[in-house]
């Protein structure tokens, strides 16, 4: 009996070995306000060899009916025990971006869930390696256990309001293992929502996650103001509903809060005109500080 014991445990041991040793999926972000174009996805070599990343395909499931909506093909790249690999919608919008897809996805590239769920599969045995769904449970093999429950999934977004208005929401939440490649075989225990952290060690931390620039600090708006067209192909009037302003600055702030571009307003007048064309579509916020007083005006880029 006791022999019995000792080789079932040590069959244990080896397959949580196994297991914990490769190429995982570490950290999601597929929802933000409005257009969805900071969405990422992160892999993590969670063994002790290097690994080539174009020996896996990336699937993006749809649990509805068990069927690939994206199949992703990653690149000839040797990924070192311990390192990151993120897959983004667009540069500019996720910090340490390795692979993006600007050009196919522009408006994000990975469903909502209710549920979905995202795979690895070994292309040389088409087997599931690695499969997380969120919003839900997923037949298998595009999950593990239980998925990600939508009280822990990625849908709350961060917003600040003051005297009863709303200012501009700042989402820097996603789902994540914690540690990094944690892996029990259940979704709902290896997965929580937490602070993004693309391309670096996951954190538990799941509050006042911060923002790199201005989103952080709320804006009261004593400033009236308007900014069109709007959704806009580039050029875009600023107008300051007539109130005439001598000095100020406008910020633009993607939805992660950082600041991607910077005007001074060095002529008075009641508007004037910003050239945005150079950013890639989404949505953006502008932060006006002038001598008439604050402002925070939402705008979407769509070229």
């Amino acid at each position: 009996m006791k022999k019995h014991y000792i080789l079932f445990l040590f069959a244990l041991l080896a397959g949580l070995t196994v297991k914990a040793q490769g190429l995982v999926i570490n950290e999601v972000d597929y929802d933000q306000p409005a257009v969805d174009s900071a969405e990422f996805i992160e892999l993590y070599n969670s063994g002790t060899s290097p690994v080539t990343l174009s020996d896996y395909t990336l699937l993006l499931v749809n649990c509805n009916n068990n069927t690939p909506y994206a199949t992703i093909a990653l690149p000839a790249q040797t990924l070192a025990p311990g390192g990151f690999f993120v897959l983004c919608a667009g540069f500019g919008y996720v910090a340490n971006c390795n692979q993006n897809f600007a050009h196919t996805y522009q408006s994000g590239f990975i469903q909502n869930g209710s549920p979905d769920a995202i795979a690895l599969l070994e292309n040389a045995t088409q087997n599931y390696i690695d499969a997380i769904s969120y919003e839900g449970t997923c037949a298998p093999p595009n999950g593990s256990g239980n998925g990600v429950p939508l009280a822990e999934s990625d849908t709350v977004i961060a917003q600040d309001t003051i005297n009863g208005i709303p200012q501009a929401p700042l989402k820097t939440y996603g789902i994540s293992r914690y540690p990094d490649g944690a892996d029990s075989n259940d979704d709902s225990t290896d997965f929580r929502r937490a602070c993004i952290t693309p391309g670096a060690a996951n954190t538990n931390q799941n509050s006042n996650c911060g923002s790199p620039t201005g989103l952080n600090t709320p804006v009261r708006s004593t400033l009236g103001v308007s900014a069109y067209p709007n959704p806009s192909r580039g050029n875009l009037f600023i107008d300051f509903r007539g109130r005439q302003i001598s000095n100020g600055n406008v910020s633009v702030i993607d939805v992660l809060g950082n600041e991607v571009k910077s005007f001074r307003l060095r002529q008075a007048g009641t508007g004037f005109t910003i050239e945005l064309g150079d950013l890639q579509n989404g949505v953006y916020f502008l932060k006006a500080v002038t001598d008439q007083g604050t402002a925070m005006q939402r705008v979407v880029l769509k070229k």
